[in-house]
């Protein structure tokens, strides 16, 4: 990849990956990680659509300060992370966080993690939100060592549309902070959201 990492992740086993912010010409990367994620890791990471559209929304909100996202690649340049902080410019922002295949169990999802609630309390968030599939049990120890607190269930509508059952989580960065009263889904278009 052409830009320069803005920080580095690096695995139990030695290996690395650079990070950086979603640029303006990612969307064949985020196409091909989507791709290359098996169908069991797809099931799971469910966070939108990847056609041409979807995708230029939201590195356009990436862009704007309205969403914070990320992309970990290896050293050839294949995106190996995807990871984000929905309605950033709001005071509960969303968290997501996506590896691929071959760079999970490596011990790099705890950290991408802290990069993104370390953006949070730096940018003021009262807490940050996530969802996860109740079959997700690896993902939800993460989450609970991080110190989110499961508060419920909710539906919530993937990526491709269909609405699931996941467990709603929080994080209070500030003491008193609650959870945001709001529907699960990838952030809606407005007209600032156009590339």
């Amino acid at each position: 990849m052409s830009v320069e990492p803005t920080f580095s992740l690096h695995a139990r086993d030695g290996g690395r990956l650079g990070v950086r912010p979603l640029d303006a010409g990612d969307a064949v990367a985020l196409r091909r990680f989507n791709a290359g994620l098996s169908a069991a890791t797809r099931s799971l990471f469910l966070p939108h659509a990847y056609d041409e559209i979807t995708l230029a929304r939201h590195i356009e909100r990436s862009r704007r300060g309205r969403d914070r996202a990320y992309l970990a690649f290896d050293e050839d340049g294949a995106v190996a992370g995807y990871a984000f902080l929905w309605e950033f410019d709001q005071s509960v922002p969303l968290l997501g966080v996506g590896l691929a295949d071959s760079w999970q169990g490596r011990g790099l999802g705890e950290p991408l993690m802290q990069r993104l609630i370390d953006d949070a309390r730096t940018a003021g968030c009262a807490g940050i939100e996530l969802t996860t599939l109740p079959t997700n049990e690896r993902a939800f120890r993460l989450y609970r060592r991080v110190g989110f607190e499961s508060i419920g269930e909710v539906k919530n509508v993937a990526g491709d549309g269909r609405v699931v059952r996941e467990l709603r989580m929080f994080l209070a960065l500030r003491p008193g902070a609650r959870p945001l009263e709001r529907e699960f889904r990838p952030p809606e278009e407005s007209p600032e959201d156009s590339p």
